[in-house]
Formats: C-alpha cells, sequence, structure tokens
C-alpha cells in the first residue's frame, strides 16, 4: 500500500506539472527515488542545432548549464538517447561505458563536476521539432543502472508524457492569448475584459488612459464602474447580460461638461480569447468596447500627421471637414477663412493621394482605429487595471 501511494502521489504532481513548472522538480526527485538516481535533468532537446529552451535540474548546479548549452549538447550520451523510442528508457553504460565516457570534454567539464558517472535516459516524447528528454544521473561509485531499476519508472512514464503534451497545449494556448491581447493593445478604442463581478481581466492601453482620467471610470479593488453611481446598476446589467450570452448594450459615460461623453458598447466576449479565459477557470467574460470621441480627435490627427506627413492644422481640417461637411463650419471652428480651408484640403488631397471627400473620410476613419506609438505614452504592455492601482 505505501508503494502504491507513492505512485499516486507522484502521478498527482506529474500532472501539477502541467500549469505549475515548480511540481517538475518533485517529479524528479520521485522518479530518482524510485529508481536509485542522485540527479536528474527534464527539458527539450531541439532536433535543430540550438541550445535547450526549456530544461527542470534536479541536484544539479544550473552554472554549468552555459557551458553544456554551448560546448557539450551533441554529447555522447545524447547521440544514442535521441534514437531510444519513445518511453523505453535506457543504461548509458548499456551503449558507452564509463571508461569511454571518462575521456571525453564532456566528463571532464559537465559529468564529473556534477558527479554523475552513470545515466538512465529516457525520450519522454518525440515532436516534429524536439525530443521531450529526461535524464537520471547517480556518481561512478553507485555503479550503472539494472533493467530493474528501470522498469520501476514504467507506471510513471506514460503519465509524464501525457502532463508534458497537455504543458505543450497551455504554452500554445497563452501565446495565442498573448498575441490576441497584443492586437488589442493597439487600438485607439479602449477595451476592457470583465468576468462577471466586473473585475478587470485585461484592459488595452486606451482604456487604461480613459480610467486614469478619473472622470468616466472608477477603479475600486481591481473592479471598474462608472463614476457616476446612478449608471452603475445599468453598467452592470449589461455585463451579466452579455455574460449570460445576451446582446448586451451601449451605454453613454457622461463626464463634467464641456466635454463629451464616451460610448460603452457591452457585448459577449466569443472566439478565442472567451477559450483562453475559461481554461483558467473565468465563468464567463464580457468585453466593454469604450469610444472616446475627445481622445480620439487628438488620436486620429497624430495618426494622420504621422501616415500622411501632414501639417497639425492640415490634420485637424481633414479631421473635422469628415465631420461638418461644410468648409464654412471647419473655417469657423478653426477661426481661419474658408479660403484657407480650401488651401489646406489640396495639400491634405496632394498628401493622401485621394481627391474627394468621401475618400478622405475613409482614411480619417481607419486613423482613428490603430493607435500611434508615442514616447509619451504613460502605459506600456499588457496590464489589468490592478497594475494601476
Amino acid at each position: 500500500m505505501g508503494m502504491q501511494r507513492d505512485t499516486g502521489f507522484l502521478i498527482r504532481r506529474i500532472y501539477d506539472a502541467v500549469d505549475d513548472v515548480d511540481a517538475l522538480p518533485d517529479v524528479l526527485a520521485g522518479l530518482c527515488e524510485r529508481i536509485g538516481g542522485e540527479s536528474g535533468i527534464l527539458g527539450t532537446l531541439m532536433k535543430a542545432p540550438g541550445p535547450l529552451p526549456f530544461a527542470v535540474l534536479f541536484h544539479l548546479d544550473p552554472a554549468l548549464m552555459p557551458t553544456l548549452n554551448a560546448r557539450h549538447l551533441n554529447n555522447v550520451w545524447r547521440q544514442h538517447m535521441v534514437t531510444l523510442p519513445v518511453g523505453i528508457p535506457a543504461a548509458s553504460d548499456s551503449f558507452v561505458s564509463f571508461d569511454q565516457v571518462r575521456r571525453t570534454d564532456f566528463y571532464g567539464e559537465i559529468l564529473e563536476p556534477w558527479d554523475i558517472g552513470h545515466a538512465a535516459l529516457f525520450v519522454v516524447d518525440d515532436m516534429p521539432k524536439f525530443h521531450v528528454a529526461m535524464s537520471i544521473h547517480r556518481s561512478r561509485t553507485r555503479g550503472p543502472f539494472t533493467s530493474t531499476e528501470l522498469e520501476a519508472s514504467q507506471k510513471l512514464l506514460p503519465h509524464l508524457r501525457r502532463a508534458m503534451q497537455l504543458r505543450l497545449l497551455l504554452e500554445r494556448s497563452h501565446e495565442q492569448e498573448k498575441l490576441a491581447l497584443q492586437a488589442l493593445d493597439q487600438l485607439a478604442a479602449g477595451v476592457v475584459l470583465v468576468d462577471s463581478q466586473a473585475r478587470v481581466l485585461f484592459a488595452n492601453m486606451a482604456a487604461q488612459e480613459i480610467a486614469a482620467a478619473g472622470d468616466v471610470l472608477v477603479l475600486t479593488d481591481g473592479t471598474v464602474k462608472p463614476r457616476l453611481r446612478e449608471q452603475g446598476g445599468i453598467f452592470r446589467g449589461l455585463v451579466a447580460s452579455a455574460i449570460a450570452g445576451k446582446p448586451g448594450g451601449w451605454l453613454l459615460l457622461s463626464r463634467p461638461s464641456p466635454q463629451l461623453p464616451v460610448s460603452a458598447l457591452v457585448t459577449p466576449l466569443a472566439g478565442r480569447l472567451a477559450a483562453c479565459f475559461a481554461a483558467q477557470g473565468r465563468l464567463g467574460a464580457a468585453a466593454v468596447l469604450l469610444s472616446d470621441l475627445e481622445g480620439q480627435a487628438s488620436s486620429s490627427t497624430e495618426h494622420l500627421r504621422s501616415l500622411y506627413k501632414l501639417s497639425p492644422t492640415e490634420a485637424r481640417v481633414a479631421w473635422l471637414i469628415t465631420r461638418s461637411t461644410s468648409v464654412g463650419r471647419v473655417a469657423r471652428a478653426l477661426g481661419i477663412a474658408p479660403e484657407t480651408v480650401r488651401t489646406h484640403l489640396k495639400h491634405i488631397y496632394a498628401k493622401t493621394g485621394v481627391n474627394r471627400q468621401s475618400a478622405l473620410a475613409y482614411l480619417v476613419g481607419a486613423a482613428a482605429v490603430a493607435r500611434v506609438p508615442s514616447a509619451l505614452s504613460p502605459v506600456r504592455g499588457i496590464q489589468s487595471f490592478k497594475d494601476m492601482e
């Protein structure tokens, strides 16, 4: 019964390693104990030349890893190990003796400092671009691993293989999630992803800048709510509706006069991001899309200047003409003569390559979608609102 409990504990720790890399040293320790090893390493061996992209050590000094990566990845043990069938362990002495190994630089620079004389070698999995490999070691005085000792690992190896496959899938999912969030971070519109309690899962840079102003949204304990208390219930209702799979809806978030309100569209979160959050145990999520007309005017004019080399006044004329449709109104808004506006328009058309107002409106609309990178931006990277507290 004791051995069975030990096996059960190790299997649980193996699956803990799917999302917790800190469990892997425990797994290596348990395998060492099971087969009579003293140290171990588990990692990925690329089939193309290159360093170990992932390695977990047990009772080994990590200071030697740069030397291993630089000089000894193609060592005599590895050359034989990568030919092994998946899940079938082999003793290093079965294909190269300790006396042969001792005469190599690999032994002098790596194995001897680590007090390793013998190894049990495993290919845990064989992927298209890499092997998941493991070696468990002991000193020269302990002698080679026996077939009986190697067989003691057999109950655990299928579980370790499955756990490493699941870990790879999870890492791919996290990478896809990261790429999706990075794309949201480039939008000029604010995007906030919230759970059923209005807790912020993610906020892009535009949303963080709106929140930082403090005149529309309030951040409290990692949750987001409108500044005006009377709008809070409506906002929570829209979030609950979206998470329940219903359409959600619109809400104009008031701000101090004379500034324009911020338009908030609350909608269900679907697709890959929804799946990613569901995998993290989030029971539903909604997206809040924030349209700040005051801020977008400034952002869009900066974007137009960057894209088409417009002057500040030309960019402002381009923005206004697509909203007022009247040269006279633009002239009054800027305090300049109508003929001056027409001159600016000629320059704008020449620089943008369009020759009519409808085409210019399309360019201005496209410029309002993405952010303009700025060294003055106070917020960097993908963050949640919790990082702003």
